[in-house]
Order: C-alpha cells, then sequence, then structure tokens
C-alpha cells in the first residue's frame, strides 16, 4: 500500500519504519518513475542496463533528500546526493587503458593473507574486521566494497554460522587482538535479535573485546536506530560507532535524532567519509560537513582518499594535492577535533597523507644565530616559523 493513502499519522508511522523503507526501496526503473514521474528515457534505460550486472538502491528517505529541477521534478544530474547513487555509467564508456580502474575483480582492501576465517580480516595487530553482510539499505555506486555489494554476481563468502564459530576460535586463542569490528555491507541489516546473538556470542568468548561497529544506516535509513537496538547495543557494551557520511546536507532532523539514541547507549560516535570528486570535494562543503558533526558530538574520524579499483573513478577520484587542500584549510580555520584524518586506503593498510602542499612547507632542521639547532617550518598562517629543537647529548 502506498503511503500517500495512508491517514497523516499513519503515513508517518509507516515512513518511520526501516523495515518499511527497506520494502520500498526503489531498484527498478519503473520504481524509480514512480517517484519522479517525469524521468527520461535515458535515466531509465541505465537503470535497467545497470542492473543487469550491478545493483541500483535507495531508500524512499534518501531520495526525499534529493534536490530536483523545479519544473520536471527530477533528481538534478549534479546534486551531491544523487550522484552517490544513480549509476552514471562512466565505467562503461572508459577506454579500459587506468590499470586501476574498476574491473569486478581486483581486490583493494581484502589480502588473502589476512583472511584469518572467511569472513573475518586480521590486517593490523590489535583488531579484526568481520563481515557481517554482503547487502546495504542503498548503494552507493562508488562503495570501496563493490565487490561483496554492488555486483549481483559476487564470488564474497557470506556470513554463516560456521564461518561466525570458526571466527569466535580464532578471538579466543589470539588475546591480542583487542578489538572486533562489524562491517559489511551494512551489518545493521540485520534483525535487533540476529545482532543481539552476534554480540552475546562474542561477548561470552571474549568478555574483554572492544565492540565497533560501522553503518551508513543514519544516512540511507536513520529509522534503523530504533528503542530495541539501542537497547542491543549498550547491553552488549558497544564502544563505538562509526558513520559513513559524505555530505552536510545529509545532517537531516531524522539523522540527529538517530545521533541521539545512539549516543544514549554508545560513548564514541565518529565519521568515516569519502572524498569524491563533485560530491565534497570543496572546502566549504567538508567544513559544512565536519562542523556539522562536531556540533552533535561526532568525532572527526577519516577522510578516506578515493580507493584503487573502485567503481565509478573518473566521476570520482581527485587529485590527493585537493585532498590536501581541503584538510590544511580546514586545519586553519575549524576547531581542531573536527578535522578528519587524511588517509589513503592502500591495500597494506591506511597511509596518513602529510598536510604538506609545497616543498617550502617541509619541516628541515638548522642552527639559529644562537648555534641551537632549531626545527624550521611554515604555520597555520603560511608564516615561517622556527622551534627549539636542541641535541641531547
Amino acid at each position: 500500500m502506498a503511503v500517500e493513502t495512508l491517514s497523516p499519522d499513519a503515513a508517518r508511522q509507516a515512513w518511520t519504519d526501516w523495515k518499511w523503507q527497506q520494502r520500498n526501496a526503489v531498484r527498478t526503473s519503473a520504481q524509480l518513475q514512480g517517484h519522479f514521474p517525469n524521468c527520461d528515457h535515458r535515466t531509465l534505460e541505465r537503470i535497467d542496463r545497470h542492473n543487469r550486472t550491478k545493483r541500483f538502491q535507495a531508500t524512499p528517505y534518501f531520495l526525499s533528500l534529493v534536490e530536483t529541477d523545479p519544473d520536471t521534478g527530477n533528481p538534478l544530474t549534479d546534486d551531491p546526493l544523487w550522484k552517490q547513487v544513480f549509476p552514471f555509467g562512466t565505467d562503461e564508456t572508459g577506454d579500459g587503458d587506468d590499470p586501476y580502474e574498476y574491473d569486478g575483480k581486483t581486490e583493494n582492501w581484502e589480502l588473502p593473507s589476512e583472511m584469518v576465517t572467511p569472513i573475518a580480516q586480521h590486517k593490523y595487530d590489535n583488531r579484526v574486521i568481520v563481515r557481517y553482510a554482503n547487502v546495504c539499505h542503498a548503494y552507493c555506486q562508488f562503495c570501496y566494497e563493490a565487490l561483496r555489494t554492488l555486483d549481483r554476481d559476487s564470488t564474497k563468502v557470506s556470513f554463516d554460522r560456521g564461518h561466525w564459530q570458526a571466527t569466535l576460535d580464532f578471538l579466543r586463542a589470539n588475546p591480542q587482538v583487542e578489538e572486533m569490528i562489524l562491517s559489511g555491507g551494512e551489518p545493521l541489516m540485520h534483525s535487533n535479535d540476529q545482532i543481539d546473538q552476534v554480540l552475546a556470542e562474542a561477548r561470552a568468548a571474549r568478555p574483554d573485546l572492544i565492540v565497533r561497529i560501522h553503518t551508513r544506516s543514519l544516512t540511507f535509513n536513520p529509522y534503523r536506530v530504533d528503542s530495541g537496538l539501542v537497547s542491543v547495543l549498550a547491553r552488549h557494551g558497544v564502544t563505538a560507532v562509526g558513520l559513513h557520511i559524505t555530505h552536510p546536507r545529509e545532517l537531516s532532523p531524522d539523522f540527529d535524532d538517530a545521533i541521539r539514541r545512539l549516543q544514549s547507549a554508545v560513548p564514541i560516535l565518529f565519521a568515516n567519509v569519502p572524498l569524491l570528486g563533485g560530491v565534497n570535494d570543496d572546502t566549504a562543503t567538508m567544513r559544512d560537513l565536519c562542523m556539522g558533526l562536531y556540533r552533535r558530538g561526532v568525532h572527526a574520524g577519516y577522510l578516506y582518499h578515493f580507493m584503487p579499483h573502485s567503481p565509478e573513478a573518473s566521476a570520482f577520484r581527485v587529485p590527493v594535492r585537493r585532498g590536501v587542500e581541503i584538510v590544511t584549510a580546514l586545519k586553519r580555520h575549524i576547531s581542531n577535533p573536527a578535522v578528519p584524518e587524511y588517509v589513503l586506503p592502500h591495500a597494506t593498510g591506511k597511509y596518513t597523507v602529510p598536510l604538506i602542499d609545497s616543498p617550502d612547507a617541509y619541516p628541515r632542521h638548522a642552527v639559529d644565530a644562537n648555534g641551537v639547532r632549531v626545527l624550521r617550518a611554515v604555520n597555520w598562517q603560511q608564516e615561517p616559523i622556527e622551534y627549539p629543537d636542541p641535541e641531547i647529548v
């Protein structure tokens, strides 16, 4: 039943039901035309062609945030939210000469040697990431995990009881692993009861385990953060939730409600932000996003450079220098806790990019007029400075 046929109260109740959002997610050209009746045939054909090999999906909630043309009611093609979910198909028009473009087979993060079980990756010494889901509320067309999520013929292993028991055995046998990260896909696509069971079993195996969850629920389907989920997270002592977010227009009133509910149960909320051309690759947009998150008590986390071998690279990838310029400007002009760490997500691990945008800015040692060794650098106002750094004999 369409929400428009309901009373206002019933309509709102349906709209704010996260399962209703998923049941009514737009996945086909016909469904998209139901939301945007004036969609042109090229847009609809693009959806049909894309759906043969990959997934298109957006919740009614997320589509309600998309800016539309006042005359036609269609999504604006350059809208930063629409660009994330609509398959513009730049991959299909490429010449294939880029060795780092998406080819549907090259791994960009999960090295085989790091997979201690089919669903658990041990890249860093003290933590393990568990791929708890291969599906999402909606699908980012730039997804860094496209081999798992976007591809219809994905060969990625799915979460099951056998793989989970093997992961619990690994956690028991490796006390140096201090943290488990539930990720995906979207881990919160599971029901509250399923999440409750997994967290209870992890706690039974390792009572001391730090638990973190990575999610994009708050921007695609904020109603997922319901009272039942909050109770589960509080009961099992989840320490941190990493929020995937890209643009300040995603900071809606419903996002705010979800943030407040999460904050009642989880001590640490932080942001994971991908740097995307045409979406957030300018200082003003990133400033609004970072300060908006800071005002809401969300810590700055990572600003991720576009990952090699990810879809739509020609549309979203920007030079590293652009990221340096943006984060350097943020460091100079906004509250430091709101500034993310700019990283390159290399397959061997994240590399923090130095915020140095000219050779003269590199710190270097010299000797001052008093014969003392100093470090010469450039400060946030682009002025040369000296800092005493005497050698210790």
